[in-house]
């Protein structure tokens, strides 16, 4: 698949250039796509964002210079971009568990992270079932929180946000104040995104023409776009279905489709398919454009 050439072509240049000013505008037009798709591919084919990839490559060679060469901490520090010596020494001791000093005054233990690469690996799996939507804008409303993708911490916090709006009465009233079941699920909305690898999720519903929303509820106007749904089915304790459908759209659909993903919202929607609520539908809204 071409994106992984592209994606390898784009980590030789992070590469080459750990000791320069690193953007990743120029990172993203090594790998032909823009920086807002590039972003979003690398982070859910390597787990890292872009930033935290090169920090840690960065620390990871001044750790070996630090060790292999007769050279002063300072020189090491400005080489891989850090400002002052305090600077680095946290950055170093985040990473590492040591400082830099205590790394040239005798033997402890320190990280090394490698340098990525991707392969191409063929396997027999399940079709992927998708539709492309044209969708002028509409907003929507309801109730968000901060979270991250570093370390995945978004796939064990939002569940916890979602069963904590539904302990609290949260759910069953903005449901209630749109004249729906109690049960209806709300719709999920990423947005905000950030190169830090945090972004908002939102739990609610669009807006009706004739509804004034509350204060307390946030709201969230969403442009016109041209979106690609990645649809699939599972049962009740597959909490985590949606988890896979997006780890197949970046490392399955994206890499050979025709599309990229533009900026915008991202959404996820939850349909129960019969009246015992065993099963159900999700979807994944993604915004996108033709490369």
């Amino acid at each position: 698949m071409e994106i992984f050439n592209l994606v390898n072509n784009a980590i030789e240049y992070i590469e080459i250039n750990l000791s320069e000013e690193l953007s990743i505008d120029e990172i993203a037009k090594v790998a032909f796509t823009s920086r807002y798709h590039f972003q979003r591919m690398f982070h859910a084919l390597t787990g890292f964002t872009v930033t935290e990839y090169i920090r840690n490559r960065r620390l990871t060679m001044a750790a070996e210079e630090l060790i292999s060469k007769d050279c002063k901490v300072i020189d090491v520090a400005y080489k891989y971009g850090y400002e002052s010596s305090d600077a680095f020494t946290k950055a170093f001791q985040r990473l590492h568990g040591t400082t830099p000093s205590a790394l040239r005054k005798g033997e402890v233990k320190i990280k090394s992270f490698p340098k990525l690469s991707f392969q191409i690996s063929v396997k027999g799996g399940s079709e992927m079932i998708y539709r492309i939507v044209e969708r002028g804008q509409f907003k929507v409303f309801g109730v968000d929180f901060l979270t991250n993708t570093v370390n995945d911490a978004c796939y064990k916090e939002i569940p916890e946000f979602c069963d904590g709006i539904w302990e609290d009465g949260t759910h069953y009233r903005i449901n209630e104040f749109l004249g729906y079941p109690k049960m209806h699920m709300l719709d999920g909305i990423h947005y905000d995104f950030h190169e830090d690898g945090s972004r908002r999720f939102l739990m609610g519903w669009e807006v009706p023409d004739n509804k004034s929303i509350p204060k307390e509820y946030t709201m969230l106007d969403i442009e016109e776009h041209t979106w690609v749904v990645f649809e699939d089915k599972g049962k009740l304790p597959d909490k985590l279905l949606v988890e896979d459908v997006w780890r197949r759209i970046y490392s399955e659909w994206f890499p050979s489709s025709a599309f990229e993903q533009v900026e915008g919202p991202c959404l996820e929607k939850h349909y129960w398919n019969d009246n015992k609520y065993e099963s159900y539908t999700c979807e994944v809204w993604i915004p996108v454009k033709r490369k």
